[in-house]
């Protein structure tokens, strides 16, 4: 388990090149490919790897990238570790319960595991390189605990701002830091959060913990951060 990142290729990072995206609108629309190389704004879903075969992302995910398309920001078209070789199946429902499970797994071994930490670091740094002055992480579940590691040993160059929306987080919240903010949402019916995530929610919103990017009090607050982060 904590070489569950290490196969994949940084030089097929989905920032390196350009790729073809099946997000609706923007600079995502379906057939078009999304901008390689650095970019003003950039978003990005950051999880926990649900699949051991792909990062797809699902279609509410997605759609959550198209309205930020709207507002400026150029859409990661995949989840973490943000590679090609993990876009090559079709996205599909996994179960929830094998699901849990490899995102329980990666929590813990983000906790305590070195050599798993330096893949995360390894895999989100090309993400922070490529974005020029606004960088949007929607953190969701496990996320939180996977930036939390990585935070300390990101370059963050001057001039780019990272925003972490966490939804819903477990684990440790970000450390706010130069060049880093963190913004905490949680449902009031998220059991798994209340139970797993310590720290004190920014703001309360209806919903469980597998229901943030359907929701619209989320959605409506994370275009409101997201249009704040570019004002």
């Amino acid at each position: 388990m904590t070489r569950w990142f290490a196969g994949y290729d940084v030089a097929d990072h989905l920032t390196a090149s350009s790729v073809p995206s099946t997000l609706a609108g923007g600079a995502g629309t379906a057939g078009e490919e999304v901008p390689s190389g650095r970019c003003g704004a950039r978003a990005a879903w950051l999880t926990g790897q649900s699949s051991w075969r792909h990062s797809r992302l699902s279609p509410a995910q997605e759609d959550v990238l198209a309205d930020l398309a709207g507002l400026g920001y150029v859409p990661v078209p995949g989840g973490f570790p943000y590679n090609r070789a993990a876009m090559r199946l079709p996205y599909r429902p996994e179960p929830v319960l094998a699901a849990s499970v490899r995102n329980t797994a990666q929590y813990v071994a983000a906790r305590t595991s070195a050599r798993f930490a330096d893949d995360v670091v390894r895999h989100l740094q090309p993400l922070v390189d490529a974005t020029e002055h606004h960088l949007l992480l929607l953190c969701g579940s496990t996320g939180a605990q996977l930036l939390a590691t990585a935070a300390p040993r990101l370059r963050v160059r001057a001039g780019l701002t990272v925003t972490a929306v966490a939804l819903g987080p477990v684990g440790a919240r970000p450390e706010a830091a130069p060049g880093l903010q963190v913004r905490v949402l949680q449902g009031d019916r998220d059991l798994v959060s209340r139970w797993g995530y310590r720290g004190t929610p920014d703001l309360v919103v209806p919903g469980r913990h597998l229901g943030y990017a359907t929701s619209a009090q989320v959605r409506a607050e994370v275009l409101r951060v997201a249009r704040e982060v570019l004002a």
